[in-house]
């Protein structure tokens, strides 16, 4: 049996891996910031008899202190985790700053996964073939706005800035990872049905074209999630890859820039050390 954590588990994309996971026997931690979720989430894991399997953790993963507590708690109670998939995001019209002084989507769809994957190396190491999957978007053009990282300039693009950000901690986690042990991988999942995509159309006309644009390419959550679970089961050999749906991307791409993933790395630390 092996331990499976899930951010963004109760919904979406993470809650179709969760329950995947369970019916195949395996044990899966979700964590979400919706304590109704977490119950419902419950309630399956007793229909699929999966009770003594499935653990629900309230946490607002926006927050630094949020992260630090979950590895904390994944350290004390765990004695290793298997595999990783990063889903927790949302998307907002407007900025909005976290009670620690970060922009919300920021600190949610970026620093939070970047906590998490450096905190959680540990319990990984002490498995077999531990795998990172970061849900965010690879495969896409765009450039880092080295100016305003935190969109508190300009509220624009900001889903897609994330993926940016996300493509290049992929980089730099492989380049830092001495061991060479963990599978990172950079998952683009496309169009996939999940209500949480159309939250950062505040235009109603814009969110109503894109349900009716989704509803035709856009695949169900239980046939999207295939090709993760695919990459979770048997993962490339190399230590950093990145996907497109089924099609790898070239590490080769300006979004790869190692330079830029080391510079973004040393801001992030620097983030992080002011906060403390």
């Amino acid at each position: 049996m092996e331990t499976i954590l899930i951010t963004g588990g109760t919904d979406g994309i993470g809650k179709g891996i969760a329950l995947d996971f369970l019916k195949k026997g395996h044990r899966v931690i979700v964590i979400g910031s919706s304590t109704f979720k977490g119950n419902l989430f419950y309630q399956e894991a007793s229909q699929l008899n999966a009770s003594d399997r499935a653990v629900y953790i309230q946490a607002d993963l926006s927050l630094v202190s949020e992260n630090k507590r979950i590895i904390k708690d994944i350290k004390n109670n765990y004695h290793s985790i298997d595999k990783v998939i990063f889903c927790a995001t949302k998307h907002n019209n407007t900025y909005i700053e976290t009670q620690e002084g970060f922009e919300f989507s920021f600190a949610l769809y970026y620093l939070s996964r970047f906590i998490l994957s450096y905190g959680l190396k540990e319990c990984l190491e002490a498995t077999e073939n531990p795998v990172i999957i970061n849900v965010c978007a690879p495969g896409m053009k765009g450039h880092v706005n080295w100016e305003d990282l935190q969109h508190k300039k300009s509220f624009k693009n900001v889903s897609f800035h994330g993926s940016r950000l996300n493509d290049l901690m992929g980089v730099t986690f492989a380049e830092k990872d001495t061991v060479d042990k963990i599978k990172y991988i950079l998952y683009n999942p496309w169009a996939v049905q999940t209500s949480g995509v159309f939250e950062m159309f505040e235009n109603p006309l814009m969110k109503n074209l894109m349900k009716l644009s989704y509803k035709i390419i856009g695949k169900p959550v239980k046939e999207g999630i295939k090709p993760i679970i695919r990459l979770l089961e048997n993962p490339p050999n190399a230590f950093l890859s990145a996907f497109k749906m089924e099609k790898e991307v070239s590490l080769n791409m300006e979004t790869f820039d190692k330079r830029n993933a080391l510079k973004l790395y040393d801001i992030t630390v620097q983030m992080l050390d002011k906060r403390d």
